[in-house]
């Protein structure tokens, strides 16, 4: 098989026919034991692995992640009011060698034609702009994805404001959609402030301190005893810390990172998505360094500032070795979107219920 063949999302068909159809998926799910010892949140978790927003599309996508041993999983981000999604392809497979956080280069490339070596060295762009149904649909779907958890795992969703024409207004539409989701009665909401491939003023709110601190602050008003995780993209040095001084007082985690928007090209050098979408969000294998250095930074700035925030690790984790890479950092969980999506058996392999390919990491 190939491996665009081994994915749960089909990159040949469209986002509606994976939200109707998905997951893809025809494997055997093992049997495996809960064991509750990971704090979270408030949480005992049975690890501290899970799925970040992007991947599980609705309640089908839940349910099947939670048997396979996911144990953090949040819900693909939702929307105040029904919001399309941007035309197919929205997948393609990225070449490119190990990103460094500190030294990204100015453009990278798809192929066309062209696949990774191995499941556990994909790296792709995606670009999906965080379409979301109607809120009743949305709701409905979230209240059906709890009845599918296992002991010892936490389902959370993520929302975004969408920007019309002022901040103020985003900051009101932040507050409406998080309202939206406390009634569904789950137990951790995220605010989603980055996302590559949307509108300037809802896709970089994580580089606006004053904007992301003011909407957790509106935000912490109507979800009261709530805790609010928060998704960011990569910043690092004085940026980041000004960012975690907005948020810290009103927060109770920071998920990072989301993915590292650059130009992607053909061979050509044309833009390998159209000629309207000239950057995308490039994650996946070759983004861990840069993950890694976040949550690396992310971790002194709090002990320095004895802030009381989770930090989340997340980018490049595509074999169970990379997980224990984060946690050593000293992160409190670990998100997995792209290895998740080609390995769907990673969380089992972390746990030891199933054996670890031996493929180069």
């Amino acid at each position: 098989m190939s491996i665009k063949g081994l994915a749960t999302y089909d990159m040949d068909r469209d986002y509606y026919h994976n939200l109707e159809q998905g997951p893809r998926f025809t494997g055997e799910i093992p049997p495996w034991k809960t064991q509750p010892a990971f704090p979270f949140l408030g949480h005992t978790l049975n690890s501290p692995l899970g799925i970040p927003a992007g991947l599980l599309l609705d309640s089908k996508w839940i349910k099947l992640y939670a048997q396979l041993g996911y144990d953090i999983l949040v819900y693909k981000t939702v929307r105040s009011r029904q919001y399309p999604v941007h035309p197919w392809p929205n997948c393609l497979f990225v070449r490119t060698p190990m990103l460094s956080p500190r030294d990204l280069p100015h453009r990278v490339v798809a192929p066309r034609n062209w696949e990774p070596p191995s499941p556990r060295q994909v790296t792709i762009t995606n670009s999906f702009g965080m379409p979301s149904l109607e809120p009743p649909d949305w709701q409905e779907d979230v209240e059906r994805a709890l009845d599918h958890l296992r002991k010892g795992q936490v389902i959370i969703v993520s929302g975004v404001g969408t920007f019309e024409d002022s901040e103020e207004r985003l900051v009101q539409d932040f507050v409406r959609v998080s309202s939206m989701i406390k009634e569904t009665g789950v137990p951790v909401v995220e605010l989603n402030f980055s996302c590559p491939n949307t509108a300037e003023g809802e896709g970089v709110i994580y580089t606006d301190p004053p904007l992301a601190g003011r909407i957790a602050r509106e935000v912490r008003k109507v979800l009261e005893d709530t805790p609010v995780l928060i998704k960011v993209g990569l910043l690092l040095g004085r940026e980041l810390k000004g960012l975690m001084k907005a948020l810290a007082p009103w927060v109770q985690g920071i998920v990072g990172i989301n993915s590292v928007s650059l130009s992607v090209v053909d061979e050509g050098g044309q833009p390998a998505l159209g000629p309207e979408r000239t950057t995308s969000g490039v994650c996946g294998w070759a983004i861990r360094q840069c993950g890694l250095a976040f949550a690396k930074e992310a971790l002194a700035i709090k002990e320095v500032e004895k802030y009381d925030l989770a930090i989340c690790g997340c980018g490049g984790v595509t074999h169970p070795s990379h997980v224990e890479e984060y946690l050593n950092l000293g992160v409190q969980a670990v998100f997995t979107c792209t290895g998740a999506m080609f390995n769907p058996y990673l969380a089992l392999e972390y746990k030891g219920v199933v054996g670890s390919s031996a493929v180069p990491v």
